[in-house]
């Protein structure tokens, strides 16, 4: 049932904090850019200029860097290939010409000559190309790092994919990555957990960073539209995914020492789009599409009734509200434009962005409003110092559905009833029989006069000044802010129409508003110094040392009216009753420092050690720092002499590495503490009572791993596999229990270091370009991660953790399903009833499930993992006749068992499945549990293992001709698909829907909005 928040009060006054307003520090930066003086003009001298194509096609190749080594100076080809690098001197330079997916190319060409040809080859694998994420010096090359890192590269991808969102944007781009969308509401958000289940009660969501800054990386925000606690918004999709230029993700502690104790679930590093140096590009993007629920016919159940007179009646309650001309659900319109510029010199570049977004769900309560803008500038006065800034701004308005727990259209749809027809309504029925119209509780009328919104105003912020005194010494300072201004609401206007009074009821029908406003702060300072020279020819070493500060902090007010005067008047001050009024603040302090060395022999063979020692505020306070260490090797093996010697024709590239390290996960801020409450005293004096009862010895979580792996090219690297085998410990489990009352704090928990945690697996990525014509390309590719989860030890004597019908249970993998499994019953015809109801006994036998007073007797057992053993995704892209590009993804996720309330709800809650009203035709075991008042429940508990056609996508680039007949260079039309089709066995609406967060932490779907399928075409047009 819903469970309403009926909450608000006088919002209490604060003094005002301009410094604060993500809207002030927007305008202010943005400001900074504008009154900046004008870029200076292309320097005087010499110029080299030419085309850079593809080695096999010959076809032109856009948007390839081509730096003159040495100088500073670069610039991008165009959409036919050319380039253009003045303000040169001397008579030769070096060409450095860069592009994903091709092998790195370096040229010595004569200043002066403007018709230089240079080929790229493609190449599945690159060890030379950089990587920002977790490396001391800012940027070093992947051959360089011992440990694996996934990149996404967003750029590319938006411009043929179907990609609207962040959530969308990850998910099955990257193996080991798991994420698991919660419903298919607009503005909702996602579970993202990489390499398994790593925790008992904390997060299990990775670092988000933007540009080298930590920022907010909330997933369940909001109201709780969800029930039981849940909000659905999620930080992570606030980002504009068209502001992105790749995102870079390390996957475990092996690869996050530098990150310390809050990286122990990996981080994501997102890296915003930069300018080139050239004349000023404008690029403008146009969305128009639709979302709908698929095939709603097929996949919403008929429910059944059993009359007074022995009738059955059915209801497909959709059917009948559509013959009606009442939908229940709606055709969405998803609508964005996007306008952006970037250029600039080798001395300044900028890229500076606007985007509107409008998207609307198929329930016809649920939309989002978006705004977005970015302004990125980089200033390089001399060789010696560089400073870039980036500026981010959000303003979004998400109206959220009500679902789940919640109530809303799907719980009144799942669950309606022939009972709660008119037609059934008896003659001296009372007033209200009939009007849900076989909805169960409300028809839709009663949810769409009521709003739930999350407003958002969000900065995010960050300088980084790279300086370089001496040639082998770097020093580099970040200093970033991310700003987030909630204003979540709840508004049930006054309502004069009796109906609507009738099902809200008295207390509220003179409606109420619920104001919760939060601000979220999280600020980053961040120093590494690097020194790197040449020990003697053939070795080099690189020594850094680092420093790190992180602050984040919440501040937050809840108040409730109810009651107001008259239609037209909604403010809390106007509301006859002030339900309550509350304030808090609380923040989280984590200091670092780190050294790392690195010693590179050849280039070739790369040995790196390192330590972190953190402290951190919600450590217990009989804890001090705590040190993380790490070893890693990367050894380019086909680069050695005498393994060329041996090296298979078929193999052109081969580097094994491994790395080992460590990071942690910080407790819950005040956890560690002894806490109490204010209350009211005798007398009405003030006075406080027991709230929490801390622990003093509480530790961070601390995760251990070993990674191996190899990176291979094949077939002249037209074929690259990538392939690590991870091993994860989680010492120190941290787990939310409870408390004895005889402490004073009996209906408080208590966090405590619960155990140990192992999680290993095999990571696969293949990228092969199978064919490559200059009117024909075929590029493939397929990456499969498997996960094995298991709890390796509990603190004392303990061999098993229950949590409702999950358990953390040594030798099994963490939050496992265990319930007694029905394996056998009998019918008795005569009463309707099974009879001898027998369960697995956990060893192989049977043992009845009941003793004679009806009581459950038979063990728990094992069903099943909560996550997935497997998953994976294959990508397709066929480029054909030079102008079309044809992209297709189906990702899967094997091996895991979800809760499906829909079919508890309707078959043993409510009684209105086909079983209970003709049980002779039903399966006994299923029907033995059905007739419990839900003390069996295996049957709701089934596989959810899944197959979905992602996206699918059509790009077409109208012939430049065309374009530049009105001044344009570039035009391209992309007609794209999403969510076409699922292959499932799962008893459910949707295997992937479940709730977000809240006190439901395992994955059960009770009536969410399914992922609905969409539609998108996008004209992108360059001047």
């Amino acid at each position: 049932m819903r469970q309403f928040v009926w909450s608000v009060g006088e919002l209490p006054g604060r003094a005002a904090r301009p410094w604060r307003s993500p809207e002030r520090m927007a305008a202010l930066l943005l400001a900074l850019l504008l009154v900046l003086p004008a870029a200076p003009g292309w320097a005087q001298g010499g110029s080299v200029g030419g085309v850079v194509v593809a080695e096999q096609s010959q076809r032109p190749l856009g948007g390839v860097q081509v730096v003159v080594e040495g100088t500073g100076r670069g610039t991008l080809t165009d959409e036919r290939g050319r380039f253009l690098i003045t303000g040169l001197s001397g008579g030769e330079v070096m060409l450095r010409v860069i592009l994903i997916g091709h092998r790195n190319v370096t040229r010595s060409v004569r200043v002066g000559d403007t018709d230089v040809r240079i080929a790229l080859a493609e190449t599945a694998i690159e060890l030379d190309r950089v990587v920002v994420t977790g490396t001391t010096a800012g940027t070093e090359r992947r051959r360089q790092i011992g440990n694996s890192v996934a990149t996404v590269d967003a750029a590319q991808l938006v411009e043929i994919a179907p990609v609207q969102t962040m959530q969308q944007m990850l998910t099955g781009r990257a193996a080991g990555v798991f994420v698991a969308p919660a419903t298919g509401m607009v503005g909702s958000g996602q579970r993202i957990r990489i390499r398994g289940q790593t925790t008992f009660s904390l997060s299990g969501d990775p670092l988000i960073y933007i540009d080298g800054v930590r920022v907010n990386n909330e997933v369940a925000t909001g109201i709780s539209n969800q029930g039981f606690g849940s909000g659905v918004v999620s930080r992570l999709n606030d980002i504009n995914p068209d502001e992105i230029e790749s995102i870079e993700i390390i996957k475990g502690p092996a690869a996050a020492t530098l990150y310390g104790t809050e990286a122990a679930r990996g981080v994501i590093n997102i890296i915003t789009k930069k300018g080139a140096a050239g004349g000023t590009r404008f690029d403008f993007t146009v969305r128009q599409g639709a979302s709908w629920f698929a095939n709603p016919e097929g996949r919403l159940p008929t429910n059944y009734w059993t009359d007074p007179t022995g009738n059955v009646q059915s209801l497909d309650l959709f059917a009948r509200e559509k013959a009606a001309g009442r939908d229940i659900f709606r055709t969405g319109h998803l609508q964005g434009y996007n306008l952006s510029m970037n250029g600039g010199t080798e001395q300044l570049r900028y890229f500076v962005s606007g985007d509107f977004a409008r998207d609307e769900g198929i329930d016809p309560t649920n939309d989002r409003d978006q705004f977005s803008g970015r302004a990125n500038m980089e200033i390089t006065p001399s060789e010696k110092f560089n400073l870039s800034v980036s500026t981010g701004y959000i303003n979004n308005d998400t109206q959220l559905a009500c679902e789940a727990g919640c109530g809303g259209r799907m719980w009144g749809l799942l669950f309606a009833s022939p009972l709660l027809l008119p037609e059934n309504c008896a003659v001296n029925a009372p007033t209200g029989c009939g009007w849900s119209r076989g909805f169960r509780s409300w028809p839709t009328e009663p949810y769409d006069i009521w709003t739930v919104t999350q407003q958002i105003h969000r900065f995010t912020g960050s300088a980084t000044a790279n300086w370089t005194p001496l040639s082998w010494m770097t020093h580099r300072f970040t200093l970033g802010r991310d700003v987030t201004n909630e204003e979540n609401r709840e508004l049930l206007p006054f309502l004069t129409n009796d109906t609507l009074r009738y099902f809200w009821g008295p207390r509220f029908s003179d409606g109420y508003r619920y104001e919760r406003i939060r601000e979220v702060v999280f600020d980053t300072w961040d120093y590494s110094g690097n020194v790197e020279f040449a020990v003697r020819p053939g070795l080099s070493s690189s020594t850094s040392l680092g420093a790190q500060y992180y602050v984040k902090s919440f501040d937050w007010r809840d108040v409730q009216g109810e009651g107001f005067p008259a239609p037209g008047v909604n403010t809390v001050e106007a509301a006859a009753n002030k339900t309550f009024q509350t304030q808090d603040y609380y923040d989280n302090k984590t200091l670092g420092f780190y050294a790392q060395q690195v010693f590179g022999f050849n280039d070739r063979l790369f040995l790196t050690g390192a330590v972190r020692v953190d402290n951190n505020s919600a450590f217990g306070a009989d804890v001090d720092f705590v040190t993380y260490p790490k070893a890693s090797l990367s050894w380019v093996l086909s680069e050695e002499p005498f393994f060329q010697q041996v090296q298979p024709a078929f193999l052109s590239t081969f580097r094994f590495r491994t790395a080992f390290g460590e990071s942690g996960q910080q407790p819950e801020i005040f956890s560690a503490l002894r806490t109490f409450r204010p209350v009211t005293g005798p007398g009405g004096t003030s006075a406080v009572t027991p709230q929490a009862v801390g622990n003093p010895s509480l530790k961070p979580e601390r995760g251990r791993e070993i990674e191996v792996g190899f990176d291979a090219g094949f077939l002249n690297d037209r074929l690259g596999l990538d392939f690590t085998y991870y091993r994860t410990q989680t010492k120190d489990a941290i787990l939310s229990r409870g408390v004895p009352p005889s402490t004073g704090f009996g209906a408080s928990t208590q966090w405590v270091n619960a155990g140990e945690i192992l999680n290993q697996g095999i990571e696969a990525q293949i990228r092969a370009q199978v064919l490559n014509r200059r009117n024909f390309g075929w590029d493939l590719n397929f990456n499969l991660a498997t996960n094995d989860s298991e709890v390796r030890r509990l603190t004392g004597e303990d061999t098993t953790i229950v949590v409702g019908s999950v358990q953390h249970r040594i030798g099994y993998p963490a939050w496992a399903w265990f319930r007694e499994r029905v394996v056998s019953a009998e019918f008795n015809p005569a009463t309707g009833r099974t009879t001898n109801v027998m369960c697995d006994n956990g060893q192989g036998g049977a043992t009845p499930c009941f003793n004679a007073a009806g009581q459950v007797i038979a063990p728990r057992v094992y069903l099943g993992r909560n996550t997935p053993a497997t998953e994976g995704s294959i990508t397709s892209t066929f480029s054909f006749l030079e102008h079309f590009r044809l992209y297709g993804m189906m990702d899967f996720k094997r091996g895991f068992k979800k809760w499906d309330n829909n079919l508890r709800a309707r078959c043993q809650i409510f009684n209105q499945c086909l079983e209970n009203v003709y049980p002779e035709q039903a399966d006994p075991r299923v029907l033995a549990q059905m007739q419990t008042t839900g003390t069996l429940v295996d049957f709701v508990i089934n596989d959810a293992s899944f197959t979905r056609l992602r996206e699918v996508a059509l790009d077409v680039g109208l012939p430049n001709s065309w374009t530049r007949a009105f001044g344009g260079r570039r035009t391209s039309i992309n007609f794209a698909a999403r969510n076409l089709y699922t292959w499932t066995d799962y008893t459910g609406l949707d295997p992937e829907a479940m709730f977000l967060g809240g006190s439901i932490t395992f994955q059960l779907e009770q009536d969410q909005i399914p992922h609905p399928a969409q539609f998108v075409t996008t004209i992108n047009v360059s001047f």
